[in-house]
């Protein structure tokens, strides 16, 4: 494999990342609303919406965390593919360790959230 091809493929594998992240926030706060905004006597007629629209959206949530999950473990084989070394090598590092330990929280409880919508 090139470096060119390999650099490619790193940023396509970045951008898929962050498009299922943004999916998977999306579906949670589409749902979320949805949920609350039935629940309102101007939207009561459409309440019955919701169950079933929360169980498509919960598979494009199940699949968006397979994909964070799969480019999260290529993301941390590749990530050394720019050259970070040193200092911000090790910062990098520390920082990226506390965003996923936020976001590894707020994607369990967000995603334990939309179940409880989904199923519940």
């Amino acid at each position: 494999m090139t470096e060119k091809l390999r650099d490619q493929l790193t940023i396509l594998n970045a951008f898929v990342h962050d498009v299922a992240t943004g999916t998977w926030i999306s579906s949670l706060i589409l749902m979320s609303v949805l949920r609350a905004e039935t629940r309102q006597p101007a939207w009561a007629s459409a309440a019955g919406l919701v169950p079933p629209l929360a169980g498509k959206f919960m598979l494009l949530t199940w699949a968006s965390l397979v994909i964070i999950l799969l480019t999260g473990v290529v993301r941390m084989v590749t990530w050394k593919v720019f050259g970070w070394t040193g200092d911000v090598s090790r910062d990098r590092v520390a920082l990226l360790k506390v965003k996923h330990a936020v976001l590894g929280v707020a994607f369990l409880a967000g995603t334990a959230w939309m179940a409880y919508i989904a199923y519940s």
